[in-house]
């Protein structure tokens, strides 16, 4: 899985003041040396007396230039001290007393019911009749056309027609369908097809003849005839997401039968 940098923020900048230091880190190194300082001159103790100097010192180093996950120091002390003592898990407890909304309702008077039943019955006629007529008036058209194309179906030919001579029928082009010479597909190993792969078709010299590409289907053509014999294809994915072995392929005046060729991964 692809590791995406966690959103920093930066819209807050902390200025360089002092030399290669930020204001804070100069009072961090500022406030621990002098206490590390104080602490080897007044220990009594010789060896004891190094030691908490340099612990007090790395102290101060670390506050002012020890980062953890781009974290200054002080900031992850101040966050471990909060979680332990605040509490992380908060019980709703319901106190005071449940508010009451009361509506006053007024009561509708006989008139007024009255009125808008007497509205909603009309609304209802009216849309009755409405959808009578509109259903009335599309089966007046579909029967007509239908009576239309009946007439037009009836109509007996022209006695000085010659249909053997029409220039309709004459001018009429032949439509043939023209076979592709190569045909095949592209597939994984869960027989889903693959597009826009590269398909290149060599010649035993390892000479390119053809170059073709897989459609949204998987499918790829070629309509340009190759002489009999053996030829070597190379796959190859643009995107580097599928492998294919180098095939040979023997191919023939008329190919009807479309060449299948697989994927190596296993997933």
């Amino acid at each position: 899985m692809e590791q995406h940098p966690v959103p920093r923020q930066i819209t807050t900048f902390e200025f360089k003041l002092i030399g290669f230091m930020t204001l804070k880190q100069f009072i961090y190194l500022v406030v621990f040396l002098p206490i590390a300082y104080v602490v080897l001159s007044l220990f009594p103790i010789p060896i004891v007396n190094i030691l908490l100097a340099f612990i007090v010192a790395f102290m101060g180093v670390a506050l002012a230039f020890l980062p953890i996950n781009d974290r200054p120091l002080d900031v992850y002390i101040k966050n471990f001290i909060k979680r332990i003592i605040y509490p992380t898990q908060y019980y709703y407890q319901k106190s005071g007393a449940q508010s009451i909304i009361q509506i006053n309702q007024t009561p509708v008077s006989q008139d007024i019911a009255k009125s808008h039943l007497e509205s909603n019955q009309k609304l209802a006629q009216y849309l009755s009749q409405n959808k009578k007529t509109g259903n009335n008036i599309v089966a007046q058209i579909d029967n007509k056309r239908k009576e239309d194309i009946k007439q037009a179906l009836d109509l007996p030919i022209p006695k000085n027609l010659n249909i053997n001579n029409s220039p309709a029928i004459k001018e009429v082009p032949n439509h043939t369908v023209k076979i592709p010479f190569l045909k095949g597909v592209l597939k994984n190993r869960k027989q889903m097809p693959l597009p826009s792969i590269l398909i290149y078709i060599n010649d035993q010299n390892n000479n390119p003849l053809r170059l073709l590409k897989t459609n949204s289907n998987g499918i790829f053509e070629s309509y340009n005839n190759l002489p009999e014999g053996l030829y070597d294809v190379e796959i190859k994915d643009p995107n580097n997401k599928h492998v294919f072995d180098k095939i040979k392929i023997n191919l023939k005046e008329q190919n009807s039968k479309p060449f299948e060729f697989f994927s190596k991964e296993l997933i």
